[in-house]
């Protein structure tokens, strides 16, 4: 299996507030702390689910974007590359706007 650097899965990066980032990651923490995940999982594919989230949130489906960062989750826990899956999963996103136009 190919795996992608995340600088190639993401398409549209946001100049996030440096305050909220870091609040971000301090809540991240204790979350994965307490499903008993090792935080550092998210270091790599943070951006990229950060983005895709945000592609699937202003385009297929707002409630269905968290749900969709589920299914990646899911689908790495079962051996998929989550950059992998996350790029497939833009990919369609945009496909979707285009069907739907």
């Amino acid at each position: 299996m190919t795996t992608l650097r995340s600088e190639e899965v993401v398409m549209s990066h946001h100049d996030d507030n440096p305050e909220k980032m870091a609040r971000m990651r301090d809540w991240l923490e204790i979350a994965a702390r307490e499903v008993a995940v090792d935080p550092s999982v998210l270091t790599d594919v943070e951006q990229p689910l950060l983005d895709m989230v945000s592609v699937i949130s202003h385009g297929p489906s707002r409630p269905g974007a968290p749900l969709t960062a589920f299914l990646v989750g899911i689908a790495t826990a079962q051996g998929g590359d989550t950059l992998q899956l996350v790029k497939k999963l833009m990919q369609a996103a945009e496909q979707w706007g285009q069907t739907r136009d």
